[in-house]
């Protein structure tokens, strides 16, 4: 970026997606290599579960990969939207993970009904640029850590430029629908930059250093107490 120049605000998307036709679209969209990688530097990262709090879980994909991946762990599943958790009921039961990942309808800012610490692993993809004030979640997830707990968070970057969002745009949604295409130029603008992840993370007691660059377009916090 050039001297003078403004990087791209932050414009904030809708922070629930619930409405059934959304939902559909949304599981039309392939989001198999994503998630896959996902869980694939979960697991090569360091130990996972036996318990597993998923903030933001959605259509449950992730819990899922993880338990066909991981034969001991046992995933509760956090999300807003009813109509996403409906859609995870089914999706659980066609991956063979039924009785293994549990679901509830909550909002990850303010999670009361969760026990402190009763986590060994809390995870998440891809929520907190969905919310006005992202450390509120991080907060939580903190929180529900236990005293040996790892937080393994992936979410989105904002670039410094509209041109940037486009380049990003064309390479990862290019063959997708307007509808997918529009979603990640909604999400890409609604996102965090790096820097701002790194300044939430610390505000909430995780060090600078957990939060590092994974993809052309995402970032990871990996951190163990």
């Amino acid at each position: 970026m050039t001297e003078g120049n403004v990087s791209l605000p932050r414009t904030l998307e809708t922070e629930v997606m619930d409405s059934e036709q959304e939902v559909q679209e949304y599981m039309e969209m392939d989001h198999l290599e994503v998630n896959t990688a996902f869980v694939d530097d979960l697991v090569r990262g360091g130990k996972v579960g036996p318990r597993v709090l998923d903030l933001g879980c959605g259509t449950a994909q992730i819990p899922i990969l993880l338990c066909q991946r991981l034969s001991d762990v046992e995933v509760m599943g956090v999300d807003m939207s009813i109509e996403m958790l409906e859609a995870a009921k089914i999706e659980i039961e066609l991956g063979g993970a039924t009785g293994r990942i549990q679901l509830e309808h909550a909002d990850c800012k303010q999670l009361t009904e969760f026990q402190s610490g009763s986590a060994d692993s809390v995870i998440s993809n891809t929520l907190l640029h969905h919310l006005a004030e992202p450390v509120d979640a991080l907060r939580q997830a903190v929180r529900l850590m236990n005293d040996q707990g790892r937080l393994f968070i992936r979410d989105l970057v904002r670039p410094e430029t509209a041109e940037d969002v486009e380049r990003l745009v064309n390479l990862h949604a290019g063959q997708e629908s307007e509808y997918a295409q529009q979603l990640l130029r909604q999400s890409l603008h609604a996102a965090l930059t790096l820097q701002e992840m790194r300044q939430a993370a610390q505000s909430v007691g995780i060090p600078a250093d957990a939060v590092a660059m994974t993809s052309d377009r995402h970032c990871t916090i990996d951190w163990m107490r």
